[in-house]
This record gives structure tokens, sequence and C-alpha cells, in this order.
């Protein structure tokens, strides 16, 4: 028996695409792929009613690695942009050539559940438009706003005809499809200079007119409230600043991708899904926090989550619910932190929510994912499925600014760690140690985002940290702090006469607060008239 062992949803459906696969669509039955992943047929009908929602599940997939990505497009012209997307879209569908190749006929057909032109596959559309508008915004040859809806739509529209290329080619290692790309991007970038003349917008209203005749987004289809939650939800973000360019407020850009994602839920009339991987377990380091259990911090930050839940009840009837996906298990040996600790974490935290009646909030931890009797042997599984290689990182991590950006406040907080629970080592060593362990904690995140992706694939993401300001993440303030990346769990809450803020305990202590239990336990700090 395997020492961890994925949730019933996540094992058939890798189950089930491998065998498709394989197999061929038409010569595997939903019997046979619950048979070949150990799960009872009738586990099976729970989750997938039909061979054809294992590949809407594919498509699903690839959107969200395309969305993870979408920060990473290179800064450039459009005709650039499209390029390297497509090439992405392209790698990803590569290890299921076979089976969507077998589905042709089907793909093409409107009326086929998977079709790329059917009703159930109108979100994808929807999600797939989105990318190409991230693609025309984030141009430096951007035109003007008003085109950049019919430009995408376009963009949109020829990609697949690549896409379709490129299962039918027979050619070496995909070498007619690669040419038709060159040819599309080199056209492209001849054409784009043209959108600003007096017969752009005009042959593009067209092409875009003919184009949406295929495209079958429903008429009603309006972005209007999903528009005014994503404010609502960027009301509070934390952007991570790389230069004097980066928008602090949010833009077009910043809410493209969240605004199919969000649609999703309000055309069913379903309360909106937000996933949070934040409330691991206290920091190890006693110059930071109180104690090894959450205390006032933690209660603020769920009392805004559960107010958030209710601001978008106020332009969205069915409002929000959050899950709060505690990532400690996920992290605890890096970062010092024994899964003991984390178990009595987490049951306080719950403590919490039930008497904080914050009724949108629920806590999913690690062991809820993924059946496992080992913590360190988990840690090890979902590092190997969706961890990512470590050299590709650092390369990232050297290439780029923002996610250069990410590790340097990762490591910093790794370090203060550090140093403070081995002061006999220096601090140069502690820092280069510090490295290595911020690689590996970034890793492990983006491996635990990969998984929580699978498990909830309509999910709208939010992250506790600083996030680039045209992420699919959105990187949310849950507390009033002296700097973006202070949390509950590596700080103290100090009340003043009319506000509170969070910061290390040490800064508390050196401006005189008086500390205050709760419970018997230590809970915060009140800032004196002097402080």
């Amino acid at each position: 028996m395997p020492f961890a062992v994925p949730s019933a949803r996540r094992l058939l459906l890798d189950t089930g695409l491998d065998l498709l696969e394989k197999q061929g669509f038409h010569d595997v039955s939903i019997a046979d792929i619950a048979a070949a992943a150990g799960q009872p047929l009738a586990e099976a009908y729970r989750y997938f009613g039909s061979k054809n929602d294992f590949v809407l599940g594919l498509y699903q997939r690839i959107h969200n690695e395309l969305e993870a990505s979408a920060p990473d497009l290179p800064t450039g012209p459009i005709a650039l942009r499209f390029q390297v997307l497509v090439r992405q879209k392209l790698t990803l569908l590569a290890p299921h050539r076979r089976l969507l190749r077998s589905q042709m006929a089907t793909l093409l057909d409107a009326e086929a559940p998977t079709g790329v032109l059917s009703p159930e596959t109108e979100s994808i559309r929807l999600r797939g438009l989105a990318l190409f508008e991230v693609v025309v915004n984030g141009a430096t040859d951007a035109p003007a706003e008003a085109l950049t809806a019919q430009l995408a739509q376009a963009l949109y529209a020829a990609h697949w005809g690549v896409l379709g290329l490129r299962l039918l080619d027979r050619s070496a290692d995909g070498q007619a499809t690669d040419n038709l790309l060159e040819m599309l991007s080199a056209g492209l970038a001849m054409t784009t200079p043209q959108l600003s003349t007096l017969f752009g917008p005009l042959l593009l209203g067209q092409v875009s007119t003919a184009i949406g005749q295929f495209l079958e987004v429903a008429p009603e289809v309006d972005f209007d409230v999903a528009r005014r939650v994503a404010k609502l939800l960027m009301l509070h973000r934390k952007v991570l600043r790389t230069g004097p360019d980066d928008p602090a407020a949010p833009d077009e850009q910043s809410i493209a991708l969240q605004l199919p994602k969000l649609h999703y839920y309000i055309r069913q009339g379903l309360a909106i899904h937000l996933i949070l991987p934040a409330f691991p377990a206290k920091s190890p380091n006693p110059h930071k926090v109180l104690g090894k259990l959450p205390d006032l911090g933690e209660e603020i930050a769920l009392t805004f989550l559960q107010s958030l839940c209710d601001d978008i009840r106020q332009v969205y009837a069915p409002g929000a619910r959050i899950s709060v996906c505690a990532d400690g298990r996920v992290f605890a040996d890096l970062v010092q932190v024994s899964d003991a600790d984390v178990s009595a974490y987490n049951e306080v935290l719950k403590q919490q929510l039930r008497q904080l009646g914050t009724t949108d909030v629920a806590v999913v931890n690690l062991e809820d994912l993924l059946a496992t009797t080992s913590f360190d042997e988990a840690r090890t599984w979902v590092v190997a499925h969706y961890g990512e290689p470590l050299n590709e990182l650092k390369a990232r991590v050297r290439d780029t600014a923002h996610h250069r950006a990410l590790f340097n406040g990762i490591h910093r907080f790794v370090s203060e760690d550090g140093l403070a629970l081995a002061p006999e080592k220096s601090k140069n060593r502690v820092k280069e140690e510090s490295k290595e362990v911020a690689y590996e904690v970034i890793r492990r995140s983006n491996a635990w985002t990969r998984l929580l992706a699978q498990e909830f694939p309509h999910a709208v993401r939010l992250s506790i940290h600083p996030q680039h300001p045209h992420s699919d993440k959105i990187g949310l303030r849950i507390t009033r702090a002296v700097d973006d990346w202070l949390t509950p769990w590596h700080g103290v809450v100090v009340l003043r006469d009319n506000d509170y803020v969070l910061m290390k305990r040490h800064q508390a202590e050196e401006l005189g607060a008086e500390l205050v239990e709760k419970d018997g336990r230590p809970s915060h700090f009140v800032a004196g008239p002097n402080s």
C-alpha cells in the first residue's frame, strides 16, 4: 500500500487520463478507470458522470498551469508574448496528444460536451480569452484599450489553428507546427502597428464579429458582478513591487484572469469559493511571537476573512466561502516546527472559528487531502508529484524580478528565525544556509498550490504573500501590519488608542507595551500612553 494516497477525485482523474491516453478513449470504460484507481465504481461516478468529464478536467488543469505562469510572460511585443503562451500550451498538451487526436471530430463538434465550442466548455473559453487579453494588455505595443478584447479574440481563434495542426502534425518534433507559429508571429509583428491606422479598428472589428459567431459565448455573459467582486478582493491586496512601473491600484490586466473564475460561480448562483494557503503554525522565533498557539492576531485575521465574505454578499447575494488551506504540514520540518505543534495550532484555530461564528470560513489541512500515516512521507509525496526541479526554480529567481523579490522576502524570514534559533552560528553562515531552505520553502509552496488546484479546480486563489500585480493569485492583507510580509504567525498584535498594528514581539517590548493574557495564555500587547 502506498504511504500517501491522494484524494479519490485526483486519483481517478490521474488514472483516467493515463488510461485514456494509452488505450484510447473508446476502449476504456468508467469501470476500467475505477478498477485501475482502486476505487469503487460509485465513487468514480460521484466525481465523473462520464468519460467526457475527464477531458474537461484536463482542460481545467491546463488552464490552471497557464494562468499561474501568466506573470512570467516576457516583456515585449504582442507577437513575442503570443508565441510564448502558445508554446507553453503546446508543451502542456504534449503528454495528452494521442487522447486529443482521437477526439478531433468531437473537439470540432459544437454539440459535444467536450467540443471546444460547446456550452459545457464556455467557462474554459472565457478563461482562454482572458489569457490572451493578458497577452495584449501587457505588451509594449498594446493597441488602444477599446481594441484589446477584439484583438485577444482574434489571437485566441488563431491559437486554435496552431493547436489543431499540432494534433495532426507528423513532422519530426512538430516542426511544421513550429513553422506555422513562427509565421503567425511574424505576421502579427507586421500587423500590430497597423491597428493604430484608420482601417485597423474597422478590419479588426469585422474579424472579431466573425470570430464571435463561432466562439459561442452566451450573449447574456456579463462580467459586471464578477468585476465588482474582484474589485472588493483587490481593495485588500498586497502587491509585490519590483519597480516604479508596477501598478499599485488594480487595472484591467490585474482582474482579467479573475473574471472567468468568478463568473463560473455567479452564472450558477453558487457561493464563490476562495482558497487561501495560510495559518501554518506560529514561528519558532521567540523574538517574533508570544507562543505556539493562535492569539488575538489569528482572531483578527479570521474575523477579517468572514467580513470579506459578508462584503461580497452585499454585491452578490450567495456570497463567498473561504477554505483556509493550512500549510503547516507542508513546511514544518523546513521551518523547525514539530508536527505536534502544527496539530496544536490547528486545533486552537478551529476552536477560534467556532467561537467567532465565522460560518463562511473553514480550515483544510494536508491530511484532509492526502491519506497518510506519516507527515514526512506525505511531504515527500507532494514534492515528488507536484514539485518542480530545483534548478528551474533557481533560474527563475535569478532571471525574473518578481520571483527574486518573493525569494528575498522568504529568505529574510528564514534567516531571522535561523539567527534566533542558532545564536552560536555566524550571521553569514545562517544567511547562506537559509538560502537553500528558502528555495525549498518556495518549491513546496508551489507544489502545494498545484495540489490545491487539482482539488479545487474552479476556486479563486488568494495568497498571504504579496503577489505580482498581474498574478492569477491575489495577495491578501488580512491584518494591519508594519510591513506587507508580516502575518499573525510571525508577529503580535499591539492595541493602540484608535487602532491596532501587527509587529514583531521584540518591537512591541521595546515600545514598552503591556502584555495581556486571555484564557490563561498570552494574547496581545496594549501600547502605553508614551509608546
